[in-house]
């Protein structure tokens, strides 16, 4: 873990403390104050640009409202907070430093699942202490979930003192940590590195390429969950039950099971804001399928290689859907359980790891 992380863990578990030690009415302030406190220590660009959107978008918002203007709002700023993540990636690589990045991803994402729901009229606009308290919440602030305005205001009226979740959720909060640092850092920095150290497979290039990309993918979700289960184990820690991000995605029988079951919360936020709205737009499901993966893809990083990669898994869906639409052809449904537990997954890992190989080949190709 880096300075940052430890700073973020630290914070949260002095927002565990606070929340049961003040009155309870002034709980989720005093989160939110601790939270804008820890990321004004730690990122001061990333506190001033969250402060500064939780500010203003309730306020355009409400004049959207006024004006009649919803849909112009929701467009200007979803343009602008996509076009601020863009641009603090870029100033990241200039400087170095992770000075604007921390949360960015996941907050605008927050923001515009707001912004959306508001203008489908499912949502009120909230007030700015309200919203404040929805996004400085700090054990989520830098892993997600991307959990929904509603569901965690449900929670914290909710939210009770019970010894069984506190405990719960220290025990979950505790084994995520050392599946992240331990297991996940473990695969990184020791057996990633010793088998391409030794180059002990003697294979291809392609075929070396393939194989620790899978070994990647294994190592991502171990990281990845185990943050997880820490940001989810600290939040029941202060009594909110938030939303899960994984379910079990290596069990998943085909590509689309596995996008249905890994991180979850994003999946969930492309398919109800890009897959659906564009879909239904054009009348054509592929099209969305193609639309959602890049908004995903672009999301976790904006370059040529994740434009492609979208594309890639986005293929995988389409062929998967048109198997399934099929009577079954290669009588995969014929197999025992067992065999079936194991090729479904294995098919997806292999389609999930072939990504790189294939196109930073197909790169290699067009940029030389």
């Amino acid at each position: 873990m880096n300075a940052i992380e430890v700073a973020l863990v630290l914070g949260s578990l002095l927002s565990v403390g606070a929340l049961w030690a003040v009155p309870r009415a002034m709980a989720q302030n005093a989160s939110a104050a601790i939270t804008a406190g820890v990321l004004a220590l730690v990122a001061p660009a990333a506190a001033l640009w969250l402060l500064g959107s939780v500010a203003v978008i309730p306020l355009l918002m409400r004049l959207g409202e006024l004006a009649g203007r919803r849909g112009a709002v929701v467009i200007f700023c979803s343009a602008l907070l996509a076009t601020l993540l863009i641009a603090s990636r870029e100033i990241e690589g200039v400087a170095g430093q992770p000075i604007a990045l921390v949360g960015g991803a996941y907050f605008t994402l927050r923001h515009v699942h707001v912004l959306m729901e508001w203008w489908l009229g499912r949502l009120s606009i909230p007030s700015i202490a309200a919203y404040a308290r929805y996004h400085l919440f700090l054990p989520v602030l830098m892993v997600g979930p991307i959990h929904r305005l509603p569901h965690f205001e449900r929670q914290c009226a909710r939210r009770r003192w019970s010894a069984d979740e506190f405990f719960s959720g220290a025990e979950r909060a505790l084994f995520g940590l050392a599946l992240a640092v331990v297991v996940g850092g473990y695969l990184h920095a020791r057996l990633i590195d010793l088998l391409k150290a030794h180059e002990l497979f003697a294979l291809s290039p392609f075929l070396e390429s393939w194989i620790f990309s899978a070994l990647d993918w294994v190592r991502i979700y171990i990281t990845f969950s185990g943050f997880t289960d820490l940001a989810l184990g600290l939040s029941l820690m202060m009594g909110l039950r938030l939303e899960e991000n994984f379910d079990r995605p290596w069990r998943a029988r085909n590509l689309i099971e596995f996008w249905t079951r890994w991180h979850m919360t994003l999946s969930h936020w492309c398919r109800d804001y890009v897959y659906v709205p564009i879909a239904a737009s054009f009348r054509a499901p592929v099209i969305g399928v193609f639309a959602a993966m890049l908004v995903l893809g672009l999301w976790h990083e904006t370059s040529a290689y994740y434009i492609l990669w979208a594309f890639w898994q986005a293929l995988g869906i389409v062929l998967t859907q048109l198997y399934l639409n099929r009577e079954d052809p290669l009588r995969l449904q014929r197999l025992p359980a067992l065999a079936k537990s194991v090729f479904g997954p294995l098919a997806v890992l292999i389609w999930l790891s072939g990504a790189r190989p294939v196109l930073e080949t197909a790169l290699e190709v067009l940029i030389p």
